[in-house]
């Protein structure tokens, strides 16, 4: 971690306030969503997503960009990871179910995040980080369709939503039915979480473009969902690979390869290819 902060970036107390409100306006945003009455439920949803993807990124910047030692970020992993799972075992009614619903959700994406920011300390060089975008995405695109994650969701759907954070559908316990009605519109899983924050982290650390990045990557994740959310001949799909192309394009200039890096690069793109159509040929 560079001991100044680079032109450009929050100080230390400006990226962990940036942090706080966007954790703050995430949660507020998940209680009020389903309570507000009189919101079109898609475009309600739209609207919220998008919100929330905002207040989320907002929060994973400040953290990429703050002043966080190893064993700070293990310790909130285990701190927050052991509350989310304590608060998502009580079992609650009417608002608190809410209440306790949206801290869940924070408490689950702050470990995430926090989690890959401690990954990111592995990408020691800033050409490493091109093949772990390419690869993060190629990846999600095949356990979404496909691969694991594709099959938990047909066989073990509960498993799967509950390592998700779930976008309430707008007003949808505003109704007659109250909270009884509330209903999930999408979900953003772990894996999201966890790249992006390991992304943008090992970003701001070797000097990319991190501001750029983070409002291309909300822009982008934000079409997807939408596109899953007006579209519904559109199935399911995996954020990533929109995050993945936020970070890069801005950042696509700044990579410089070498001859026998891009060839590393290429023989190892097609390596990854072969080993998931394989695993999905003996899945099949």
């Amino acid at each position: 971690m560079p001991e100044a902060t680079p032109e450009g970036l929050p100080s230390r107390r400006q990226a962990l306030w940036i942090a706080v409100v966007g954790l703050c306006v995430s949660w507020l945003l998940l209680v009020a969503a389903p309570l507000i009455p009189g919101l079109p439920p898609r475009l309600g949803t739209v609207l919220v997503s998008g919100l929330l993807a905002a207040a989320t990124f907002a929060a994973i910047y400040g953290l990429a960009a703050a002043f966080i030692s190893d064993w700070y970020e293990l310790a909130g992993i285990v701190i927050c990871g052991g509350l989310w799972f304590l608060v998502g075992d009580v079992e609650a009614k009417g608002l608190a179910r809410i209440f306790l619903g949206a801290t869940a959700s924070v408490l689950f994406m702050l470990a995430c995040v926090l989690f890959g920011r401690l990954v990111s300390r592995l990408v020691r060089e800033p050409n490493l980080l091109l093949p772990v975008l390419i690869t993060a995405a190629v990846a999600d695109v095949f356990t979404v369709t496909v691969g694991p994650t594709h099959m938990a969701l047909e066989k073990a759907d509960k498993v799967v939503r509950s390592l998700s954070v779930a976008v309430p559908q707008a007003g949808s316990a505003a109704g007659k039915e109250g909270v009884a009605g509330l209903t999930v519109a999408a979900s953003i899983g772990l894996g999201d979480f966890i790249f992006a924050a390991l992304f943008l982290t090992a970003a701001w650390r070797h000097g990319l473009e991190v501001r750029t990045a983070t409002l291309a990557a909300a822009f982008l994740a934000v079409l997807g969902m939408s596109l899953v959310l007006l579209v519904p001949q559109i199935p399911a799909l995996p954020l990533l690979p929109f995050i993945v192309v936020g970070v890069l394009v801005p950042n696509a200039g700044r990579f410089r390869l070498s001859s026998q890096e891009k060839l590393a690069l290429a023989v190892g793109g097609v390596f990854l290819v072969l080993l998931l159509g394989g695993f999905y040929l003996a899945t099949r």
